[in-house]
């Protein structure tokens, strides 16, 4: 996918498609790891891991999860 540079004050951007901010679950906001190999020339964007604590109850989250995939058809494009 190519992308051209743009200005943002004095700083220089790359904007990211919405299909591509969905897939990475990422949206305003949403920090993201920066890797860069000058040798090579390439630049990784990748989420940031973040460790769940011992209290936190993922099952429940699970179904959540489970529940908003099974209504994605009457849920999608809600964020519009």
């Amino acid at each position: 996918m190519r992308r051209k540079i743009i200005r943002v004050g004095s700083s220089r951007g790359v904007l990211l498609p919405r299909e591509v901010t969905r897939a990475m679950t990422w949206d305003f906001g949403s920090e993201i790891e920066l890797n860069m190999n000058k040798e090579k020339k390439e630049l990784t964007l990748s989420t940031i891991k973040v460790k769940i604590p011992d209290e936190y109850n993922t099952d429940m989250m699970n179904e959540i999860v489970e529940i908003l995939n099974e209504n994605a058809d009457v849920l999608g494009g809600i964020d519009d």
